[in-house]
């Protein structure tokens, strides 16, 4: 990682921590919100079937999901939506949401403003090489501490998916 002249900020997939979430999922901070001034965050991520958001807020931050590979489901406020490969959904901050992973896999861009979110991720993320464990236990007390310190909400559990 680099910074340009100005503030601009150069990142190469090499120089990044991948990641590991509940379920499956590993993130890739493409950008976090320090190297963008706290204006926006940037991260690439991969999921599994079945992987699948608790219920929550951000209560300063807006989000977009564009899917790159695969589809997702979103759930935003009482909506919910089926998203496919070139779909993106725009999620207005303070708004109650969630997202799980439909298809056996799925790669999704997710940019925040402003840039919290990035921080949240790195507080809560598990760092690894590679690719996901088939099975591994997740500390859910880590995502809650993380989410108090990032002023993100927890408001419920992740929602089913439909058939």
């Amino acid at each position: 990682m680099s910074t340009l002249e100005g503030r601009a900020f150069l990142t190469h997939a090499a120089d990044r921590r991948r990641l590991l979430w509940a379920g499956g999922t590993v993130f890739d901070v493409v950008i976090g919100g320090a190297q963008a001034g706290g204006a926006v965050s940037l991260l690439d991520q991969w999921g599994r079937r079945g992987d699948v958001t608790p219920l929550h807020i951000h209560n300063s931050e807006a989000e977009i999901f564009y899917v790159l590979e695969g589809g997702i489901t979103a759930w935003a406020g009482s909506d919910v939506h089926q998203i496919d490969a070139g779909g993106a959904v725009y999620l207005p901050a303070g708004q109650a949401h969630a997202f799980g992973i439909r298809t056996e896999e799925a790669r999704l861009i997710t940019v925040t403003a402003p840039g919290g979110f990035a921080d949240f991720v790195s507080t809560a993320g598990i760092p690894i090489d590679g690719h996901a464990p088939a099975t591994w236990e997740f500390d859910v007390g880590r995502i809650m501490s993380a989410a108090g310190q990032h002023d993100i909400q927890i408001v419920g559990p992740p929602p089913e998916m439909p058939e």
